[in-house]
């Protein structure tokens, strides 16, 4: 689990929490539920984006960093390995699920470049090395934080209501194992 980290200007301290894990027992809250914490990891983007004088930007960037390295992967591979696999399979051709597909593909290899050249300057501000906060950095962070807001989106409004309607019992206990497994968490039967 990543601490919780404070963002400056707000009285509550907004965390990036753990799912419960028994919520592998309902893929889709699962990946909703990450989806909000992706939200909360883009609010800290902005917060370094919009602020990186702040000292609580070191804060930021090591929950922002952990997120990025640790949870996204596994987001990602959730959807691409196991829940858009099954959706083509399910799918019917009025939903028009490959030209979706294609497009969330497309954008998580964008939003994995992006995150990698955003992991060096976050790196470097966890560090304290005030000179991470260049405009290249901070732009970067801000355009990262608006492109993921919208293909989270895109998925809530399509994939998700969609794997809620054409996925199967049986797959979404398979999917659910397999996010399980590549957590290394076990699967509340």
């Amino acid at each position: 689990m990543v601490r919780p980290v404070a963002v400056p200007g707000r009285s509550q301290t907004e965390e990036i929490e753990a799912i419960p894990e028994n919520l592998f027992r309902e893929p889709i809250d699962y990946l909703f539920a990450d989806h909000y914490r992706q939200r909360i990891v883009c609010k800290h983007l902005d917060q370094i984006a919009l602020d990186p004088g702040t000292d609580q930007v070191a804060r930021l960037a090591e929950a922002v960093l952990g997120f990025l390295e640790r949870d996204l992967p596994l987001h990602i591979a959730d959807e691409e390995q196991d829940l858009f696999p099954r959706l083509r399979t399910r799918c019917e051709p009025v939903d028009q699920i490959d030209g979706i597909l294609t497009q969330l593909f497309e954008e998580h290899a964008r939003g994995q470049e992006l995150g990698l050249h955003l992991s060096t300057g976050l790196r470097r501000l966890a560090e304290g090395d005030p000179s991470a906060k260049d405009d290249a950095f901070l732009k970067a962070a801000s355009s990262f934080a608006e492109s993921q807001r919208r293909h989270f989106a895109l998925e809530e409004t399509s994939v998700l209501p969609l794997a809620r309607k054409r996925l199967l019992p049986n797959d979404l206990a398979e999917l659910g194992r397999s996010m399980a497994a590549r957590r290394t968490a076990a699967y509340p039967e």
